[in-house]
């Protein structure tokens, strides 16, 4: 049997040209007419409203929002500023360049959402599927390149860049939409991690020779809600660093709550640099500290015998503050507000440089280069 090809388009092509050209048109049009301004205004009023006033509050602001395809949206320029959790530091600012998400048609149709987007950000990249049902919910995504020197956060929690470029995968699926019921594995590895870059000054003021940290890599798998990290770990030449922990996740991110275990070593490689990190971390060839110690009581609180620092972070992620882990050299309590070098409660470092200064011209070094009472 042989189809007249010319038959059945002069005979049917109309009833197919016609919805075609209309649904054209309409999508042509549509995408010329549609509101994104509008849809911009009400996606940042909306978010902005649902911040608690206070530390750790968020304001989101867009630059521009318009069409992607056919039925995708592109978002330039998001910023989302968060309050500081103390008086007298500044908030920080994640900033994301560009923004892509589609959503699929089928899907919606039957009241699913079903979502790709693409992140510009960092340097790097971020991919990924979100798709939505009443009785599911689950989230795919990989990063890769995102540069650590770009996220001021990083920079300014300790006061220093921090180098390193990181990729990794992230799958959860949550029954019945919600994340304290959530299953899956998160992956994070960071190349070449380092914190100061050799020139950049801790808290501009005071020199920080580049202390390599090396291949940073977390592993965790979530059960049931809770995330249980089940490797923490980074062996560099001038740092050894270890953790685990949990995370009881929450529907909203940041209200999830960290009960995780961080300790780290600064090696003899890195005190032999300079006087300086010598001053500031303790003679190598031994587990005392330095000025640091002297000067940043959390130091000094969880300073343990063998030459570790250990710390816990507990608490809501949107408010996160490192504490002390019992088992210091001082075995004390600590006010809270004290800080990491670089951060809201350490002591000016011009203050550090000039006292070590006058010890040095003073001669009032004690047994083994360790400043002396």
């Amino acid at each position: 049997m042989s189809w007249n090809w010319k038959e059945l388009v002069r005979k049917y092509g109309k009833w197919v040209a016609y919805p075609l050209f209309y649904l054209t048109t309409f999508v042509f049009f549509l995408r010329l007419t549609f509101p994104y301004e509008k849809i911009k205004e009400r996606m940042v009023a909306q978010f902005n409203a649902q911040q608690r006033p206070g530390p750790g509050q968020q304001q989101l602001a867009v630059d521009d929002v318009s069409g992607w395809w056919l039925t995708g949206v592109r978002i330039k320029g998001v910023s989302l500023t968060t309050a500081p959790s103390e008086p007298g530091a500044q908030p920080t600012v994640l900033h994301l360049d560009e923004v892509r998400a589609k959503i699929g048609v089928l899907s919606a149709i039957v009241g699913h959402t079903d979502l790709s987007f693409h992140v510009d950000a960092f340097g790097g990249s971020i991919d990924g599927t979100f798709f939505e049902s009443p009785a599911d919910r689950t989230v795919q995504a990989d990063l890769d390149g995102i540069d650590l020197t770009r996220i001021d956060a990083l920079t300014d929690l300790l006061g220093l860049p921090v180098l390193g470029t990181a990729k990794g995968t992230l799958k959860l699926d949550m029954p019945e939409a919600k994340a304290s019921k959530g299953t899956g594995t998160l992956q994070l590895d960071i190349a070449d991690v380092a914190i100061g870059d050799g020139k950049a000054k801790l808290k501009n003021a005071l020199d920080w020779p580049k202390l390599a940290v090396g291949p940073l890599s977390l592993t965790a798998e979530a059960k049931d809600g809770i995330l249980k990290v089940t490797k923490l770990s980074a062996g560099g030449k001038d740092l050894e660093l270890s953790g685990d922990g949990k995370i009881q996740m929450r529907d909203l991110a940041m209200e999830s709550t960290a009960d995780v275990s961080i300790k780290f070593k600064i090696n003899d490689s890195y005190r032999s640099k300079s006087k300086l990190t010598e001053a500031l971390f303790g003679a190598p060839g031994t587990t005392k500290g330095g000025d640091v110690d002297r000067f940043v009581p959390k130091m000094m609180a969880a300073h343990r015998t063998d030459g570790f620092y250990a710390f816990k972070l507990q608490g809501p992620l949107g408010k996160l503050e490192p504490r002390p882990e019992i088992g210091g050299f001082s075995g004390g309590a600590v006010a809270p507000g004290l800080g990491f070098p670089g951060m809201p409660g350490m002591r000016d470092p011009n203050e550090v440089r000039e006292r070590r200064e006058r010890r040095e011209r003073g001669g009032a070094m004690g047994a083994g280069g360790a400043p002396g009472p």
